[in-house]
């Protein structure tokens, strides 16, 4: 018995292809198919500006509008490079004309359609200290 063989060459190759596969999945889920580009940049006030993304996972897909926070002292480039890091935006919807009004500080929305996500205080990072932005919204489902 001691010069029997603990695994044979066939189990061996079984849990390497096993693990091949497992990396692969999980390599694919990864990834994501959603695509973003900038429709609008305004100014919120001195220190944060607001972004709206149109959003498309695919062609069977509808768009959804993302609005995002950031730090005005930054460049675009840079805005675009944390949106591949699932930078959050605080809502997500249906209605790519949502934003009315940005006024003193304030951002006003009026959402004709679908809220996928909405986070009612947003706020956002400048040198790092942690601020936020009130917002008046109003929704309506269609």
């Amino acid at each position: 018995m001691l010069n029997a063989q603990v695994f044979k060459k066939r189990h061996f190759l079984m849990m390497f292809f096993l693990m091949v596969i497992f990396f692969a999945v999980y390599s694919l889920s990864k990834l994501s198919p959603l695509e973003q580009s900038i429709v609008h940049e305004q100014a919120v006030n001195t220190q944060t500006n607001i972004f709206i993304t149109e959003a498309s996972a695919g062609a069977t897909t509808d768009f959804s509008y993302r609005y995002y926070l950031y730090d005005s002292s930054k460049t675009v480039k840079d805005f675009k490079k944390v949106l591949s890091n699932d930078y959050s935006p605080f809502l997500i919807t249906s209605d790519p004309n949502a934003l009315i009004k940005v006024e003193n500080g304030v951002i006003y929305l009026n959402v004709k359609g679908k809220i996928f996500s909405f986070n009612n205080l947003p706020a956002y990072n400048y040198n790092n200290s942690i601020y936020t932005v009130p917002v008046v919204i109003t929704a309506k489902p269609y």
